[in-house]
Parts: C-alpha cells; sequence; structure tokens
C-alpha cells in the first residue's frame, strides 16, 4: 500500500513483474488489474466509452466526449463530502466556459439515483449528468476514489486527470485560451 502510494504505476507495475511473490498474491493480482486499466486511460489515450441506463434510457459517454468539444468529467456521489466539495469549482468553471467549445458532465458512480438527483437540486447543479452509471465508469477508467475529474480533448483524447480545485480551471483555461 505505501509503495502504490509513492511510485507511478509504471514503477508500480515494474517493481511487482519484478517480484515472484507479488505474481501470485491475490490482493496484488487484483489491484494490478486496476492499475493496467489505469495505465490504458492515462493522460494521452483515447477515451473508453461506457454507458448507463435510468428510467429506461441509455446513456453513453460517447454521446458527449469525442464531439468536437472539450469535456470536463466528473465521477462523483452524493454522499462523497470530496465530491461535493468540488462542486463549486466545477459550476464556476462551467458558467464561464460552457458553449460550443465546452461541456461539464457529471456521472453519478456508486450512488442510488434518488440521492443524485437530491444533490442535482441541493448544489444547483446546471451541467448534464449521466445517472445511474454506478461502476461503469469507474470500471472503465480504474477510478478507485472520487472525485475523478477528467478533461477530454474535442477527439476524444484524455488531456488531464485526477483534477482537483484550483487545478480544474487552469486545466480548461489553457485549453481555450
Amino acid at each position: 500500500n505505501i509503495l502504490a502510494y509513492t511510485m507511478s504505476t509504471e514503477e508500480l507495475i515494474t517493481f511487482i513483474d519484478g517480484n515472484e511473490y507479488f505474481k501470485t498474491d491475490s490482493i496484488i493480482i487484483k489491484e494490478r488489474e486496476l492499475w493496467d486499466v489505469q495505465l490504458e486511460t492515462a493522460e494521452g489515450k483515447m477515451f473508453k466509452d461506457f454507458e448507463a441506463e435510468y428510467e429506461g434510457k441509455v446513456v453513453k459517454l460517447s454521446d458527449y466526449v469525442g464531439k468536437g468539444k472539450y469535456v470536463l468529467v466528473d465521477f462523483w456521489a452524493s454522499w462523497c463530502g470530496p465530491c461535493r466539495a468540488e462542486i463549486p469549482n466545477l459550476l464556476s468553471v462551467y458558467e464561464k466556459y460552457k458553449g460550443d467549445r465546452f461541456e461539464v458532465l457529471g456521472v453519478a458512480t456508486w450512488d442510488k439515483p434518488e440521492d443524485t438527483k437530491t444533490a442535482i437540486e441541493q448544489l444547483n447543479i446546471t451541467y448534464p449528468q449521466i445517472m445511474n452509471a454506478q461502476y461503469a465508469g469507474s470500471n472503465a477508467y480504474g477510478i478507485n476514489g472520487i472525485p475523478q475529474i477528467i478533461l477530454f480533448g474535442p477527439d476524444g483524447t484524455i488531456l488531464k486527470r485526477n483534477l482537483r480545485g484550483a487545478a480544474i480551471e487552469e486545466a480548461v483555461k489553457e485549453v481555450l485560451e
């Protein structure tokens, strides 16, 4: 666990691959699957699509990403304090930059749809949401903690991951101005 927080994913995988014990440890094998997905969806890679169904309607990430706009995607849940703390930053960026070149999208992760809807109302969230994603998005992007905020380019390339606080607007401003 300590190494996972002190090494890059690439360094960690190299370390594990060089040690026979880790190759057979069931916990490491499961974590390795997560790390492999994180590498597949690292900055510079193309987005991975996923879908969620809510109230009989299927919505895909590709309904938003890869359509010619920069898209800032927030994987969040109503019960997550750090997620709720980022909402004002996301709303500020959305209000400042929304339009033909930029969109913000929420992905309700690991949450009950009714709780998500309540939080959207409480927090005055005005940008679109993929409701009821549950594990679809987190599995596609190797997310093991939220919020996870990712900036996608107009063609669907992953430009930035792990955005928080002031870094959100800095990343958006950098690509739009």
